[in-house]
């Protein structure tokens, strides 16, 4: 409003109708005020409600990857699993005495320990020498060139997967799983598993996905070889084009996309390591962008109703202060002159909470930095980060019900190695063992040094008996000769089960412990399981 002097023209001249004409009413006034107070709590509660369908959907984003990431290491896990049987089918020495009907008998027991269709042993030029599911000798199928056949003839750590044929009723598509025949260092044959992709959606299908949620398994062409909805409905299609477009220019990542039924859904897709096949998995965006749409529509209903019902108190408030100062306009306008409203800065807990997270963040990068996690000697995980995955894969197994073990080992007659033949030889031999007991358990198994010739092997979802095995195995390669060494080095181990042995690493640790003195205590070179560990429980298996 004008300033008014405390000596002021009369409101008949013509200054006070040339200050009345910039004026407003106090009824505009408060009208204007209703609107101006309510519209921004209005906007503010659209904007936090908005926050709110960001932040869940970057949660169902961060969810739908780590989803993805799972699946992709069990079906990793599995294809190692079958690629572990068949090097181990491919070393038989049937092949190397060229007994082709020996192997042929040895083939076929072995389809009784994992559930696959076929072995099948081609030449190097992709021609079958044998088939399981045929008689030997007997007759042959036409020579069929197989897919990708130079990766397999050129080896490498993980067996080759290719997809076969179209859709068999029951089956699914046909996969294989290759390695190959190495004889005197020269590849003379090509050894195959065959299995359906039913196997792959039934694995899948094992995870708990959420209500709509979908999974699906890709090969590198972006063809659809298993889904967990449907499948008999989509595999052998190819994928959407926008997934089909993001999974051959990235390893992993999300998008948004629709299903092949069409439903728009937040995509996160991730490889596998064993192959050039994708898992990618789809949460439907109509779970939270309803909740959005029925939200927005409520502040904006409950915004419009507070503007109308503040209107209508302010109309009938300006009302009565209109009579109440109608006689007092030039006072009040004079004792309002100058005067401002402090408005206090706005405090936010949305941004506190954001930094008080990166503060966090950087809080533990710090700390990650500091930690040595790796022994220099051995290249084996130390005690601190032994420590780190065992407490995650404790509290992993309390929450599915699961088992793990912990296996504690010592090197025998190790002091003996390094009075004898000094502190280097020791290195040596301590190196030696760290890379056989790595080569020993699987990928998803950790070996520690704990210190000095002591080991400690975490066995993620093994039981007693499992445990017990992998063991022995341990020892026995421990066990084995060490060039240039003596007297013979030896290895004793102690075994503690979870839940059997304790609920906490500090318990299994000290069972394994405990009975690793036992081993000690009767004889040496030998596993002793503690006596806690009870009855077997149900366990997937090792190897």
């Amino acid at each position: 409003m004008t300033s008014v002097p405390a000596q002021s023209p009369s409101s008949d001249t013509p200054a006070g109708h040339a200050r009345r004409g910039g004026t407003i009413s106090i009824r505009v006034g408060l009208l204007a005020l209703v609107v101006v107070c309510t519209l921004p709590a209005t906007l503010v509660a659209g904007l936090a409600v908005y926050e709110t369908y960001a932040l869940r959907k970057t949660r169902i984003y961060e969810t739908t990857i780590l989803t993805a990431r799972s699946v992709a290491a069990d079906l990793d896990q599995e294809l190692e699993s079958i690629g572990s049987g068949l090097r181990v089918l491919a070393s038989s020495t049937d092949l190397v005495r060229a007994d082709l009907a020996s192997f042929h008998r040895r083939a076929i027991e072995a389809l009784k320990y994992q559930d696959i269709d076929r072995y099948v042993l081609t030449d190097i030029s992709g021609n079958e020498v044998l088939d399981t599911s045929q008689s030997y000798p007997g007759a042959l199928p036409l020579p069929t060139r197989l897919p990708d056949l130079p990766q397999v003839s050129s080896g490498g750590s993980h067996p080759l997967v290719a997809r076969l044929g179209p859709p068999r009723q029951g089956r699914g598509l046909t996969i294989i799983v290759g390695v190959p025949v190495l004889i005197d260092d020269e590849v003379r044959y090509l050894l195959f598993a065959d299995l359906g992709s039913d196997r792959l959606s039934a694995l899948m299908n094992r995870h708990a996905l959420g209500e709509g949620w979908v999974a699906a398994l890709l090969d590198r062409d972006a063809t659809i070889l298993g889904r967990t909805r449907d499948e008999a409905r989509f595999v052998g299609q190819r994928a959407v084009s926008s997934l089909a477009d993001a999974v051959r220019s990235e390893r992993e990542g999300t998008l948004q996309s629709l299903t092949k039924e069409g439903i728009p859904v937040l995509t996160a897709f991730s490889h596998l390591a064993t192959t050039q096949w994708t898992i990618a998995v789809g949460a439907p965006t109509a779970a939270f962008t309803g909740d959005l749409y029925r939200a927005m529509a409520w502040v904006a209903g409950g915004g419009l109703l507070a503007i109308l019902l503040g209107l209508g108190v302010a109309y009938r408030l300006a009302r009565r202060i209109e009579q109440a100062v109608g006689n007092l306009v030039e006072p009040a306008l004079a004792l309002g002159a100058g005067h401002r409203i402090g408005v206090p800065p706005p405090h936010f807990k949305e941004t506190a909470a954001v930094a008080e997270a990166i503060e966090h963040a950087a809080d533990t990068l710090e700390h990650a930095r500091q930690l040595a996690y790796y022994d220099p000697l051995t290249q084996l995980s130390n005690r601190v980060l032994f420590a780190e995955l065992a407490r995650r894969a404790i509290a992993a197994a309390q929450r599915s019900q699961a088992s793990l073990a912990l296996v504690a080992i010592d090197l025998d007659h190790f002091k003996t190695v390094n009075d004898v033949h000094g502190h280097g030889t020791g290195d040596t031999v301590l190196q030696m063992a760290a890379r056989r007991m790595a080569d020993a358990i699987r990928h998803s198994d950790v070996v520690a040094r704990y210190g000095g010739d002591e080991f400690m092997v975490l066995l993620d979802g093994a039981g007693p008996a499992a445990a017990e095995a992998v063991a022995n195995s341990l020892v026995a390669v421990l066990s084995e000769p060490y060039p240039g060494v003596s007297p013979k080095v030896g290895a004793s181990a102690g075994i503690a089960v979870f839940p059997h042995s304790g609920t906490s690493l500090e318990e299994l640790i000290s069972r394994a412990d405990a009975a690793l003195y036992a081993a000690k205590s009767r004889g040496r070179n030998q596993a002793v399981l503690d006596p806690d560990a009870g009855e077997r429980t149900r366990e997937r298996p090792l190897f």
